[in-house]
């Protein structure tokens, strides 16, 4: 008994099952965790040092060479990877792939470990570790005081402080972070406050005061200790000693001397010797932020919001809002001119994207019902069309239960899926169709059928998994992470299909699919007008006929009296036998099954020439989203200032821009809101932009415009604008800063053109300069780049002091000394910590402003030692000089990072190509000095890693699908040529890609493969129903004693005329699953956006060519196995001839 028996047999078990599984499926639909990227873990910390004022060849030397020196012996530590600028070092470690997640924090904890043993320069040097680098930021708010109603702008005597502000971000945040789900939330953009005792050079010279005492005498006032305590017969009591400050005014009072008055002391304060106290926003401002809305620009502080593993970002995102409007609406805790308002919400994309598979599943239904009804008429067609859905939530409830959660990976599996389980519905139903046109009853029809199928499909199901499978054995790391839910996903749908084509469809098949009232008039829509052609066309040449020779059957034709006499009549007169396409795949399969040696060295010669075709590679495309961002850079000598004024430019421009008019005339705004964050990264926003590390000439914009469609227009109108201004908008084009706009990546982050010089350890920097500058020209004058920069960027001014040694020792001065104080004249020395509540702000002694930035005076600051103060130029000289302004090493050796932009419709990855095999580049490598070397990286780096394990999936899962068809046909020949199939498909695919203008990338190859699926499927059921047919017809032979043919008593033209027979009953079932996967497929290929465009393209091309050629092809080269060489194409039974040549192989499973 079989799976169709068992399931006719128990019946209402089965559609219980069905019922309760597809119940489940719906329920764990709406239910379960949500998010835009599949979680995975990011193997990558970041170790930060501040060391403010010191050259970066200072720190390169004394901070990160050293921790990078401990953390490389560190055996799970992949690659170090390091920035150094002015006073900052950061390292990023990256760990090996093979590190299970759950070891990965124990990693972490052995880098703090070797970080805290390591030496650093100053006691005040202390690394920071960020293990949550990769956190990303599901909801970025921001927080920002509008005008009042009906005003226009805010008054500035109204307008929020800075900590204002903070506090009210305090609010948001912690109203937030009590949600379930939230794992944490954090602002950024605050601008810190700090209280600054200054003076001048002139006041501070005349004093004996010397900094290292107004430190001492500001502490020891502010004192935060503990007096003890102790017990009396009472109880137990504290004591708390007086001393902290509560308000700025006992700052200013600190007593720094006495001055003695007759028999009493006068005391003396901060203010009373010429020094000022002032509590200001940190100068200079170490960020600024702003958040842009049609209102106006304001300055804000954002905050990020991050969820716990597991969660629903919907659910949560929505509850954020609901809390959020509370907040405002019914607590009332903020005022009514402060807005909090989102800049990006993931939850937006994803929800879109599972609307996105929500459609294309019901449209995938229609597409199925139209197209096998237009076939095979409307029952069969909603047999087929209610396999679908129960499939894709049986899935859904089953994938569960592994792990797997919505996000674009599981989605993008059942689409992918879509194509390949309406293939088991169709096959199932199609043969119960032919069963029930042959006699049989419904009932017997729909077992038979399933019967005669379920070793072929499930053959055909399991190649298919087996080609995706082996990602979960071959894939590492976050990559095997990231595409976890793929391969779980499509092996659980598709075998769940075959599970359901050998059960549900049986029953559905048996209870709706009935013969035709009339036999020999078809009842679907396309076979019923192909009847009527037939019918005309026969009903003519019956005609000329009759005009010829007055043949008597022709006049039969002409007088009947009744129509089904008149049918019947030209259908047996019927030069086509009633189905013009099948007469005519019988005369083409004839002459191809003649000229078999051509037909075959024809799909070699298509193969090779569309291979030749160029298509371009790329890891993953952007997305279109109604995002994008813009970053500045500046030479890394200039100020936050400075670089701020290039981001207000560059905000007033997009402003200007902002206006359009589209196609219809309507005048529409293209930007929603913008958030602008100078000289620190901010909040991760998305998987695929790193936020850039802190620095000075930095800044990022985010924009968000009012519909995506709009933003690639956009993007070009202020790229234009920047580089070459706009006269008509009043806008001029940005200078000595550098502009680039970013569309939002999916995938991994990196840059789509980029090319990495290296120099072992402390490399010459003018060596690397060299190298670096003739790469840039070669970029430069490639036509397909703009943008063309290095990593390293510009040198920075610089002074440095040279001091006397000898000068210094007599005066009682050392080089410890100068640069001590030189850092408080002009960084601050931090004096003490002023606190309100929970709310710390530092106190800092330094010079004033207009002091600190004048150069001229530097030989006149002066000096403290243990003899008293003197002045610098006494001692040193100061030298003006350019140093590197930034340094970045990659284990452990000095690295330049060339990189550039691509022009639109241009692949980085071929840039590169092109750049790194040319002959400039082959001389430049072969001049360079020993220790040096120029590589590869960014996007084309990434894909060439994947490449690497996708290949090694790709072999493993050509391994498993020869065993498996090696299994099913106990030997070579037919799995050969069943693997023959798959070039083929490559044909069209290939072709698919280029005429489409799309690049091979991750989505593709996904989509290749299940196009090999279907491909695979279709050449085992033609081998299987080719044997069949061959196996019924020598049983004919041998009981008319006819078997004394050379192919196991089958003539050549007997053998063959049984393939074409084979390929006429399977064109059918073949033509509709192509035609219900193209039709499914259709949509995404015109609607589906940059993930899906590129593989919908390459599975309809593959499908249409490999469909057309694999009726043909797999017959010619089944005759070639059999004819030329000899191979048996069914088992020998009693009677056979076998003392010929045919070779056994393995015969047909079903027979």
């Amino acid at each position: 008994m079989n799976l169709a028996e068992i399931a006719m047999k128990y019946r209402t078990v089965v559609f219980t099952f069905v019922a309760m599984l597809t119940a489940w499926g719906t329920y764990t639909f709406t239910t379960m965790p949500r998010r835009e990227d599949p979680a995975f873990t990011i193997r990558t910390c970041v170790v930060s040092t501040s060391w403010p004022g010191t050259p970066a060849i200072k720190v390169e030397e004394l901070v990160t060479d050293k921790i990078e020196d401990e953390l490389d012996s560190i055996e799970e530590v992949d690659y170090l990877k390091s920035e150094t600028t002015t006073g900052q070092s950061v390292i990023y470690v990256n760990l090996e792939d093979n590190v299970p997640p759950s070891q990965v924090q124990q990693v972490w904890d052995k880098v703090r470990a070797r970080i805290d043993k390591t030496p650093m320069p100053d006691e005040n040097v202390r690394p920071i570790v960020n293990d949550e680098f990769g956190d990303t930021s599901i909801m970025v708010l921001g927080v920002y005081q509008t005008p009042l109603e009906g005003e226009d702008s805010v008054d500035e005597q109204n307008r929020y402080s800075s900590r204002e502000l903070e506090v009210y971000a305090d609010r948001v945040r912690d109203a937030l972070r009590v949600l379930p789900g939230v794992a944490k939330v954090e602002k950024y953009g605050v601008q810190n406050e700090a209280i600054y005792i200054e003076t001048d050079l002139g006041t501070w010279s005349q004093l004996e005061l010397t900094s290292s005492q107004l430190k001492r005498l500001v502490a020891d006032r502010n004192i935060v200790l503990p007096g003890g305590d102790f017990s009396t017969p009472d109880g137990k009591f504290n004591v708390k000693p007086s001393g902290e400050f509560d308000a700025m005014s006992e700052i200013e009072s600190v007593s720094v001397a006495g001055v003695k008055s007759g028999d009493s002391y006068n005391r003396v304060s901060i203010t009373d010797i010429g020094l000022t106290v002032r509590r200001d926003a940190v100068d200079p401002p170490q960020v600024i932020c702003r958040f842009t809305e049609p209102r106006g620009t304001f300055p804000a502080v954002m905050v990020g919001m991050t969820m716990k593993s597991g969660e629903n970002i919907v659910q949560i995102c929505d509850a954020a809002t609901e809390r959020i409007n509370r907040l405002i609406n019914v607590d009332q805790a903020l005022p009514r001119d402060i807005t909090v308002r989102p800049i990006s919400k993931l939850s937006d994309n994803v929800t879109k994207k599972i609307n996105e598979v929500i459609v294309n599943v019901v449209e995938a239904i229609i597409i199925v019902v139209i197209v096998v009804f237009l076939f095979v008429g409307l029952r069969t067609s909603m047999v087929m069309a209610a396999n679908i859905p129960f499939v894709v939530l049986g899935s859904i409830a089953l994938i569960r239960l592994f792990g797997v959660e919505l996000e674009q990976i599981s989605l993008a599996s059942i689409i992918i899926a879509l194509g390949l389980l309406v293939d088991n519905a169709v096959q199932v139903c199609d043969q119960t169709r032919v069963n029930i046109l042959s006699g049989m009853t419904p009932r017997d029809a729909a077992v038979q059928g399933a019967k005669s199928l379920a070793m072929p499909m499930l053959v055909g199901t399991l190649t298919t998994v087996a080609a995706f499978l082996p990602m979960l054995i071959a894939l590492t790391g976050g990559g095997a992470e990231y595409v976890y839910s793929l391969p779980v996903t499509l092996s659980t749908t598709l075998l769940l299909s075959w599970f359901y084509a050998m059960t549900v469809c049986v029953l559905l098949s048996a209870i709706f699919i009935r013969a035709p009232k009339n036999p020999l008039l078809p009842n679907a829509p396309l076979p019923w007008l192909n009847y009527q052609a037939d019918r005309y066309f026969s009903a003519w040449m019956a005609k000329r006929r009759r005009n010829k020779d007055g043949n008597q059957q022709g006049q039969a034709v002409q007088d009947s009296d009744t129509a089904g006499e008149s049918l019947k009549v030209a259908t047996a007169e019927s030069p086509t036998g009633g189905n013009v396409f099948l007469a005519i795949y019988g005369l083409t399969a004839r002459i191809a099954l003649k000229f078999k040696w051509i037909t075959v060295l024809t799909s070699v010669v298509m193969l090779v020439a569309t291979l030749q075709l160029p298509v371009s590679s790329e890891f993953f495309p952007v997305d279109r989203r109604d995002q994008f961002y813009v970053q500045v850079t500046l030479p890394e000598t200039s100020t936050v200032e400075q670089t701020n004024l290039v981001v207000a430019q560059a905000e007033q421009i997009l402003k200007k821009l902002s206006p359009f008019t589209d196609s219809e005339g309507n005048a529409i705004e293209r930007l929603r809101a913008m958030r602008s964050m100078t000289a620190q990264g901010g909040a991760r926003w998305s998987l695929g932009v790193n936020p850039p590390a802190p620095e000075t000439n930095t800044a990022e914009i985010l924009i968000r415009t009012t519909a995506g469609e709009l933003t690639e227009g956009m993007i070009t109108d202020f790229r234009d604008a920047v580089e070459a201004g706009n006269p008509e908008l009043g806008i001029e084009p940005i200078a000595g800063a550098r502009i680039t706009t970013k569309r939002i990546q999916m995938g991994p982050p990196a840059n789509p053109v980029e090319i990495r010089v290296s120099g072992e350890g402390f490399a010459d920097i003018p060596e690397l300069r060299r190298i670096v500058e003739e790469i840039k020209q070669m970029l430069r004058d490639d036509p397909d780049t703009w943008d063309v920069a290095d990593s390293w960027g510009v040198d920075g001014f610089q002074l440095n002091v040279d001091v006397d040694e000898e000068k210094a020792s007599l005066s009682g001065v050392t080089s410890a000394n100068v640069a001590d104080t030189l850092n408080a004249y002009f960084t601050g020395l931090q004096l003490t910590t002023f606190r309100e509540g929970d709310h710390l702000v530092p106190v800092y002694f330094r010079l004033r402003p207009e002091d600190r930035e004048d150069l001229s005076g530097i030989d006149n600051a002066f000096v403290e030692g243990t003899n008293g103060k003197l002045p610098l130029g006494s001692i040193a000289k100061v030298v003006q000089t350019w140093q590197p302004g930034k340094i970045e090493r990659r284990d452990q050796n000095r690295t330049v990072e060339v990189s550039s932009e691509v022009r639109d419709g241009a692949s980085g990855n071929d840039v590169v190509q092109r750049i790194f095999n040319s002959d400039q580049m082959k001389d430049l490598r072969k001049r360079l000095p020993v220790g040096y070397k120029v590589e590869i990286g960014g996007a084309l780096e990434e894909s060439q890693d994947a490449g690497v394990q996708m290949m090694t999936s790709f072999l493993i899962s050509i391994l498993l699908i020869v065993l498996i068809l090696v299994i099913q046909y106990n030997g070579w020949s037919k799995t050969l040529v069943i693997l023959t199939t798959l070039p083929l498909a490559m044909i069209g695919a290939w072709f698919g890609l280029w005429l489409t203008d799309n690049p091979l990338g991750f989505m593709p190859q996904l989509g290749l493969l299940s196009l090999f699926g279907i491909v695979l499927n279709t050449g085992i059921i033609f081998m299987e129903f080719a044997d069949i047919l061959i196996a019924e017809k020598r049983d004919e032979l041998q009981r008319n004693h006819q078997s004394d043919g050379p192919i196991v008593g089958l003539s050549k033209v007997e053998f063959r005329e049984c393939l074409i027979a084979a390929g006429k009953q399977r064109m059918l079932p073949i033509f509709l699953t192509t035609a219900t996967t193209i039709g499914g497929l259709l949509p995404l290929a015109l609607t589906g956006g940059p993930l899906w465009i590129g593989m919908a393209w390459l599975m309809i091309f593959g499908l249409i060519v490999a469909t057309l050629l694999t009726l043909y092809i797999v017959p010619a080269l089944y005759a070639i196995i059999v004819e030329t060489f000899g191979i048996r194409p069914v088992p020998a039974v009693d009677g056979d001839d076998v003392s010929g040549p045919v070779i056994a192989d393995g015969g047909a499973a079903a027979v």
